[in-house]
């Protein structure tokens, strides 16, 4: 796939003031729509000639496409393109201790080790040093009647720019049947400054239903940072 023509088309092409379509690069089946209570919606595709499980992930919120991940079956973090920016991140293999979906699934715990290449222009700027762990907390949940199993998670990020490092806790949401991570509820801390996020998942939407491909988030726009004291179990329970 020709990534690049990919980005700078994205990059150009502005997200009307109603919803339209999503449409993934020739050559790629789009599979999953999922609409987030953050004001955010993701797209999921595989390509021709990818290796088996490799797949690639578009994320747009209410301003148009925000981040671009290209993961294999495990979820190791291959490559992804912030949009709107010149910056990339690739992984540097092999990794001292690589993400395993598969690990996670049979130990209930997955931990993790790998160093990324922060790119600009194609460049080498930075590499940053990611360690932490997945862990299923024996929680199973249903959202848009898929059913989900629910991680806690730790995740440190190092560059060697001398940038702050960045730790972030919480968790996240893993389906079987998709071999896929999505995001809830996260605490970012870096430089002493302390961030919230819930990004938990309410439509699961396939190919023939309505909404799939849509190209502009459904909920959480004008709201999207109400109801973060609320306690992720109540919110699971609905």
């Amino acid at each position: 796939m020709k990534i690049l023509h990919f980005l700078i088309a994205l990059a150009f092409t502005p997200i009307a003031s109603h919803a339209g379509t999503f449409v993934p690069p020739k050559g790629c089946t789009a599979y999953l729509t999922v609409q987030m209570k953050s004001c955010e919606v993701s797209h999921f595709w595989t390509c021709e000639g990818d290796p088996e499980g490799n797949h690639w992930i578009m994320s747009i919120d209410g301003e148009g496409p925000t981040f671009l991940q290209y993961l294999d079956r495990e979820f190791r973090w291959l490559q992804s393109f912030p949009q709107g920016v010149d910056i990339s991140r690739e992984l540097i293999t092999k990794e001292s201790d690589a993400n395993s979906m598969t690990e996670l699934f049979e130990t209930q715990r997955d931990d993790f080790d790998f160093k990324q290449r922060v790119l600009q222009f194609g460049k080498q700027i930075a590499v940053e040093h990611i360690t932490g762990f997945d862990r299923l907390n024996g929680t199973r949940v249903t959202i848009d009647g898929e059913p989900l199993l629910v991680t806690e998670f730790e995740i440190y990020v190092q560059s060697d720019n001398g940038s702050a490092v960045v730790h972030t806790t919480g968790n996240q949401f893993v389906s079987e049947r998709f071999r896929l991570f999505f995001q809830g509820r996260e605490t970012e801390t870096s430089d002493g400054e302390i961030f919230h996020y819930d990004d938990t998942p309410v439509l699961f939407i396939e190919p023939g239903e309505a909404g799939f491909l849509v190209d502009r988030p459904e909920f959480g726009c004008e709201d999207m940072m109400s109801g973060l004291d609320q306690s992720l179990t109540n919110d699971l329970e609905r």
